[in-house]
This record gives structure tokens, C-alpha cells and sequence, in this order.
């Protein structure tokens, strides 16, 4: 509850009169505010007739929730009382239950009062993370599938650039034979190595954060309160990839500081 109060015990066996709604509802009825204290009245062809044509008032105002899934957008709602009436109740009743009993205990017990009412009525019961966990399956498994798919073209980036400036630094081995004869210094042949790797990186960067902002529409049905232009994710995965990068291009970097120049010099 967010403004006003929420139902009461003795009001289960009166005429029921009052009503919660969502924030988002009552912002969408009242948008100039005061909720609580108003008064709605529901239309005559709502499935729900015991309150057609009623006048109810509202008492409280509870946050939203994500009925429609764990991605979909808060929708408007609204809360009655559920009296001790038999047209409040309908074939498929959710009832969530705060306990600190087991879960066979607390099934064993539910089970035991349903039947008491009806024997012939079906009761499933779970925890509420099961449920919520259920919910959750879909959009991890993509998550999951997308983030193999992800480290899989990472490896491939990191394999193909130590290629690349591996084979580039082997085509210049003669140039950097003549270059440290000439007095040049291991931190410069590191320097020069580097400085190849750090021009692909940045290139690659470029076409990578295009492509990736062209495509976070695509993506935007997979992501949970993250938007597909979230700058701290596209800064902190620039960062991962800048960094695997820098240390596939060190690699041959630190091979060619050990390059000798005689040797070098003797290279066909």
C-alpha cells in the first residue's frame, strides 16, 4: 500500500463498498491526484456482477505489479474485497497464502479446508518463487542462448586478431631486425606491434557500436529493465572487448620485443 489502507477482516461479511486500485490506475482516473476518498461506478456488463451498476469508494492505492509477465509493461488494476459471498468466487481462485510452515505442511492443510467445501475441486499448490521461477524460464534461456552465442563470437574475435597481428608482425620481422640494429628499443617494437592492434580496435569498436545500436530494436523483447541504448551496458561491454583485445594483441607484441636482430636480419 502506497496511499490510504488496504481491506479489513470485518468487512468481509458487510456490503462491500470499497475498492484499491493500482498507482497507474489511479493516476490514469485521477491525474490531478487524491485518489483515495473518490468514488467509481462500474459499468452493467462487467463479467463480474456482483458489482455492476455499484458505486464504490476508494480506500487505498497499492503499488503495481506485472501480471502480464516479468517483461511486460505495469498495467492498471484494481482490487475488491473477496466476502464470504458465493458470487465473489469463481472456478479458478488464486489464493497466495504468507506462512512460515513447510510446504507439505502448508499443502497438506490447504487441501484438508478445500476439501471440507468442495471434495470434488482440484488445489494445486506451490511457492510463489516457483511460480515467479516458471515465469523466468523463457527469458533466461534466451538470455543464456544469446550470451553463448556472444562469448562464442568473442573467442572468434580474439583468435582472428592475435592472428592477424601475429601474421602482420612476422611479415615485418625484418623490419624490426633493422629497426632495433639501428638502435631502436624493445619498448618501441612494442610500441609499434601495439600501436597495429590498437588501430584494429578501434576501427572494429566503430563498426561494432554501430551495428550494435542498429540492431537494439531487434533486441528489445529480450532485455528486462534495460533498455537496448543502456549506456552503461554499451560502455561496459566496449570496456570487456577493449581489454580481450589489448591482451590478444600483447601477445605477439611481447614476441617480437624478443625478436633478435641478427636473426631477424637473416629472415627470408
Amino acid at each position: 500500500m502506497v496511499e490510504g489502507r488496504g481491506f479489513s477482516e470485518d468487512e468481509r461479511t458487510g456490503t462491500a463498498s470499497e475498492l484499491v486500485v493500482s498507482r497507474k490506475l489511479a493516476t490514469e482516473l485521477f491525474p490531478e491526484g487524491g485518489a483515495v476518498g473518490r468514488h467509481l461506478r462500474f459499468a452493467q456488463y462487467l463479467p463480474y456482477y456482483s458489482l455492476n451498476g455499484l458505486v464504490i469508494t476508494v480506500v487505498g492505492v497499492a503499488g503495481d505489479v506485472k501480471n502480464g509477465g516479468l517483461a511486460g509493461e505495469d498495467e492498471p488494476e484494481y482490487y475488491t474485497l473477496r466476502r464470504s459471498r458465493a458470487e465473489d468466487w469463481s472456478h479458478h481462485d488464486v489464493v497466495i497464502l504468507a506462512t512460515t510452515l513447510p510446504l507439505e505442511a502448508t499443502a497438506q492443510w490447504v487441501r484438508t479446508q478445500v476439501a471440507q467445501l468442495d471434495a470434488t475441486a482440484p488445489v494445486e499448490v506451490e511457492p510463489l518463487t516457483e511460480t515467479v521461477s516458471k515465469l523466468a524460464d523463457r527469458p533466461r534461456f534466451e538470455s543464456a542462448l544469446v550470451g553463448f552465442f556472444a562469448a562464442c563470437g568473442l573467442v572468434m574475435a580474439v583468435i582472428g586478431l592475435y592472428g592477424v597481428i601475429a601474421f602482420v608482425t612476422a611479415q615485418r620481422t625484418q623490419e624490426i631486425g633493422v629497426r632495433m640494429a639501428l638502435g631502436a628499443r624493445r619498448v618501441d617494437v612494442l610500441r609499434l606491434i601495439m600501436g597495429e592492434g590498437v588501430r584494429l580496435i578501434v576501427v572494429g569498436g566503430l563498426v561494432g557500436l554501430v551495428a550494435a545500436l542498429s540492431a537494439g530494436r531487434l533486441l528489445r523483447g529480450l532485455l528486462f529493465h534495460v533498455g537496448p541504448y543502456d549506456a552503461a551496458s554499451l560502455v561496459g561491454v566496449a570496456a570487456v572487448l577493449t581489454v580481450v583485445a589489448l591482451a590478444a594483441t600483447l601477445i605477439p607484441a611481447r614476441a617480437a620485443m624478443k625478436t633478435d636482430p641478427m636473426t631477424a636480419l637473416r629472415t627470408e
